[in-house]
């Protein structure tokens, strides 16, 4: 755990560094979900959110319907900006031949920010867990895909590479590292150690 923190605290694999916290509680098969996220960039804090939501489980075995709330603080020029973001989503997980752990997700949101108006994106997502473990961690990597519908455009891609740590006493960490390209004028590329404990 203290290289885990150590690694966080000075960002050694990225220039950007991300910390989530995620609460979950499950009543008579029905997810109630909240998280918080901050981010870091060089040192300076220049992105927060917040997020509360249930996942209910659908007829088909572990199929997941997702209703959300997300509200998000970036950083501007002129102080914080506010997006106000909801999102459904699904998510299919299955057991491939090999054993592995997959997960399948779609996302569909909707987004109003401050000062650039409203706009609906497309996420999807594939996710696969190693089934062996290695030193008390299951290895995860995932690939996602971000379509803008009012661009009609790719916007984003990202990958996740890391390891979900056994519970210790309440607490599961995950420790990652994030590559995501952007497409603004032309493909930007950046990286992030992200760091998450969930409850």
């Amino acid at each position: 755990m203290s290289l885990v923190v150590w690694c966080f605290s000075f960002s050694c694999l990225a220039t950007e560094s991300q910390l989530k916290v995620n609460k979950k509680a499950v009543i008579k098969g029905v997810a109630f979900k909240g998280d918080i996220e901050a981010r870091r960039d060089k040192g300076i804090l220049h992105r927060k959110h917040a997020d509360i939501g249930v996942r209910l489980p659908l007829a088909i075995k572990d199929l997941t319907l997702g209703v959300h709330y997300r509200r998000v603080y970036s950083l501007e020029e002129d102080g914080w900006a506010l997006e106000n973001r909801p999102y459904v989503q699904l998510e299919q997980k299955f057991k491939g031949n090999n054993k592995l752990d997959w997960r399948l997700r779609v996302r569909q949101e909707f987004r109003d920010r401050e000062g650039k108006g409203h706009s609906k994106r497309s996420r999807v997502r594939a996710k696969v867990v190693l089934p062996k473990r290695i030193f008390n961690a299951k290895p995860f990597v995932s690939h996602e895909y971000y379509y803008d519908l009012t661009a009609h455009q790719l916007s984003q891609t990202r990958v996740d590479m890391g390891v979900t740590f056994d519970k210790f006493k309440t607490v599961v960490p995950q420790l990652s590292f994030k590559i995501v390209a952007k497409q603004k004028d032309k493909w930007q590329t950046s990286s992030a150690i992200v760091l998450s404990l969930a409850f």
